[in-house]
């Protein structure tokens, strides 16, 4: 009878420290929270600075439309001849851009683009995010308002309607003989830094 009893007390005692979820629970550690990756950050790894910290921040997304919508160049960066997929800064905005040609149009380089609007919502802008780099290191911003035989309508206000297609040409001030090597370009209010890049050399 003492063994009996000796052996339900033993028993109670182990069953009341399992109990005791304090000292039975282990501590979720920091790494396992620290490799998660916040809800709404994109995975900018090859992106520009400049990309990086205008998606870099995490933020909230209203719906599956407003995160669609909210993305960074894919891909960040081609050569020319190649397209790149920009958003801008409205809901349902995008257009799958191309930089086909660089040329001269009088004292300026024109760089021609073909646009196909692949969003939702037509695209009523004005281009005026946009610059050049040249191979001597010297940047020129968008020369705004000037028009050439190519702009047909990209130097003014223009409007693709969704699924759509438009071409013309935007104009940057020469630097001397140099040659143009890099052209950066964002959509609406989208910072130009933040826009993609076409290697034109």
């Amino acid at each position: 009878m003492r063994n009996l009893l000796g052996v339900l007390a033993l028993a109670a005692l182990l069953a009341g420290c399992g109990s005791d979820s304090k000292t039975s629970e282990p501590k979720p550690t920091a790494t396992a929270t620290a490799t998660a990756e916040p809800e709404g950050a994109h995975d900018l790894d090859g992106y520009s600075e400049g990309v990086k910290a205008y998606y870099g921040a995490s933020h909230a997304h209203g719906d599956g439309v407003e995160e669609e919508y909210h993305q960074p160049p894919m891909p960040p960066e081609t050569a020319l001849g190649g397209p790149i997929t920009l958003t801008g800064s409205n809901i349902g905005v995008r257009l799958v851009v191309t930089a086909t040609k660089v040329g001269r149009e009088g004292d300026f380089t024109a760089v021609e683009l073909d646009l196909q609007n692949t969003g939702i919502a037509n695209y009523e802008s004005t281009f005026r995010n946009a610059e050049v780099t040249y191979d001597d290191g010297k940047t020129e911003p968008l020369a705004q308002g000037q028009r050439a035989d190519c702009s047909n309508g990209f130097d003014d206000y223009l409007r693709v309607e969704t699924a759509a297609t438009a071409g013309g040409c935007l104009l940057f001030p020469r630097s001397g003989s140099a040659k143009p090597a890099r052209l950066v370009l964002a959509l609406e209010d989208v910072p130009t830094e933040a826009g993609g890049i076409w290697d034109l050399g």
